[in-house]
């Protein structure tokens, strides 16, 4: 382990969380000033930086000469892969069956759906533009995050303590990372890096962890967008004004 290891998982772990913490709030109040909002600049912007994130991550593993299969890159096809991959497609189908529920819901339903998000309301996508966007971040979401979460997180806590503790404290980092939600939100999102956390520790790869994340992200893009169509059609208005200056 090298300096330059400590000094990533810093960035990524602590200092990037916080910055997206306190932009996400100076979002809000200039939101409130009236700003419309760009959800396709806010994708753009987040996909650059998780890649920026990314190539750093792979830029500290090469730099070290560690076998990339320690980062969770590889492929073993054995019996607990086989079980993993089976509650991965199990779990990918419920949430399909849910957003189909949820998206056919009376109308008085989707608005305590539509409530539920919260302050990620603004960032939902609400054209087709946005929602192209929308799925590429869920995409990139999805391999990066599992990327340093998972695989870099879990190697590098595992120096100082078992795997299992190691998996533990990065679901918890995962959940604060994603305090920018609300703080009434993480113990759910710990929960969720919690079940991505045990895929990659059961199969020792990422791949799963990669697929069921970015299936989760881009699966509630997809109910969030369907429920506010729904929702203006049969509000009998095609978007709201917020929604209007953004596109």
């Amino acid at each position: 382990m090298s300096l330059l290891d400590h000094i990533f998982v810093l960035v990524f772990a602590v200092i990037y969380p916080i910055a997206g913490f306190i932009g996400f709030r100076r979002l809000l109040t200039k939101i409130a000033a009236g700003m419309p909002v760009n959800r396709n600049h806010l994708y753009l912007n987040t996909i650059t930086w998780h890649w920026i994130l990314f190539a750093l991550a792979l830029i500290a593993w090469a730099n070290s000469g560690r076998p990339w299969g320690d980062l969770g890159f590889n492929f073993e096809l054995n019996v607990r892969f086989l079980i993993a991959a089976a509650l991965t497609i199990a779990g990918i189908a419920f949430l399909i069956a849910q957003v189909r529920r949820v998206a056919g819901a009376p109308r008085q339903d989707l608005d305590r759906v539509k409530s539920g998000f919260g302050a990620l309301f603004l960032l939902v996508p609400r054209n087709g533009s946005e929602m192209a966007r929308f799925n590429v971040l869920s995409v990139t979401a999805g391999i990066v995050e599992e990327t340093l979460w998972r695989g870099f997180l879990i190697w590098y806590l595992g120096q100082f303590m078992p795997v299992w503790a190691a998996a533990i404290i990065s679901a918890i980092s995962f959940g604060v990372a994603h305090g920018y939600q609300g703080l009434a939100n993480i113990p759910r999102v710990t929960l969720v890096g919690a079940v991505f956390a045990s895929l990659f520790v059961l199969t020792g790869s990422l791949w799963l962890p990669i697929i069921l994340h970015a299936a989760v992200d881009l699966l509630q893009g997809r109910l969030a967008y369907d429920v506010l169509r729904r929702i203006g059609t049969e509000g009998g208005n095609s978007g709201d004004a917020e929604a209007q200056r953004a596109s």
